[in-house]
């Protein structure tokens, strides 16, 4: 006979193991390692320090922030239809006194406890010498365990685009610029027109050091919302342009760029399925997990959980 945790790990996984209830001794190895992470271990053997009995721990967790150690118990009654009593309490508060590597116990149920069983872990620590007992409840999650949680993350984005190539350009050339344009100038002549492509400038050897668009890589500053456009200048030192075959002095190239407004819909949805949930004894969620979460994780031969 398989219960239906069976038949959903064969689903996840793609086998099951020989030994009935030994999947839902896996699943609460990887619910207690989500609890807290750290090193876990399924079906580890530790011999008591007085009885010198040798015990069967469903989970062997030691904690990756303190480093304390647990042993964990797993039932899945859900096809005897029952909770988890007293008496199924009684093997976990009996081996921890006789643990010393132990500092607390654990336990995991597909069905939940029954009163008794609560009341009992409460007073467990006057019959531990002091370890404690969390009862956690590992079990197919359903619709009602997710009201509450958020499914979709809507971020609306709103972008500043400049549009240059619409922009307003504005050369300021030095007095030694003007006066180096005013050689173009032949004798007689009052003006002279040139177009120029200002894209580059100019060190006063005419090696270019400089282009336009790394000029404007780091923005334009602020704009004025009124108007949509920034306005401003960059201030130049030692640059120069060319016009024909004269290298000019320039100041500082002021623009006045509009920019466009528009905005886009990011939407975060978690359309995963979750499979199983871990609640504490008072029936609040401390954890989903999915099919694609559990299947990163696995055991290799001596019962260590590997993650990845």
């Amino acid at each position: 006979m398989t219960s239906p945790i069976d038949r959903i790990f064969k689903d996840i996984f793609g086998y099951l193991p020989n030994k009935q209830g030994t999947a839902y001794e896996l699943l609460a190895a990887i619910a207690s390692y989500m609890l807290e992470e750290g090193n876990v271990r399924h079906d580890a053997r530790i011999r008591g320090q007085f009885s010198d009995t040798l015990y069967q721990l469903d989970v062997h967790h030691t904690n990756a922030t303190d480093k304390t150690t647990s042993m964990g118990e797993a039932k899945d009654y859900t096809e005897q239809e029952k909770k988890v009593g007293r008496g199924d309490l009684q093997k976990l508060v009996g081996a921890l006194p006789d643990l010393n590597s132990i500092d607390s116990g654990m336990f995991f149920s597909a069905t939940g406890y029954s009163e008794p069983a609560k009341k009992y872990a409460k007073v467990a620590q006057n019959l531990t010498g002091g370890k404690t007992i969390d009862l956690y409840e590992l079990r197919p999650s359903t619709e009602l365990d997710e009201n509450g949680f958020i499914k979709t993350i809507v971020v609306n984005i709103h972008i500043m685009s400049p549009n240059p190539r619409q922009g307003k350009w504005l050369p300021h050339l030095t007095e030694r610029g003007n006066m180096a344009l005013k050689t173009l100038l032949r004798d007689g002549e009052e003006s002279r027109k040139y177009n120029v492509m200002l894209d580059s400038f100019f060190d006063e050897y005419g090696n270019e050091v400089l282009t336009l668009h790394d000029l404007t890589s780091q923005g334009y500053g602020d704009v004025n919302q009124e108007t949509n456009k920034a306005h401003g200048s960059f201030l130049l030192s030692n640059l120069f342009i060319k016009v024909d075959s004269v290298l000019a002095e320039i100041r500082g190239l002021e623009y006045e760029i509009p920019f466009s407004y528009y905005t886009r819909e990011i939407r975060i949805t978690d359309d995963s399925e979750h499979r199983f949930v871990i609640t504490d004894e008072n029936g609040n969620v401390l954890k989903f997990l999915t099919d694609k979460l559990l299947q990163t994780f696995s055991f290799d031969e001596d019962g260590n959980l590997l993650k990845g």
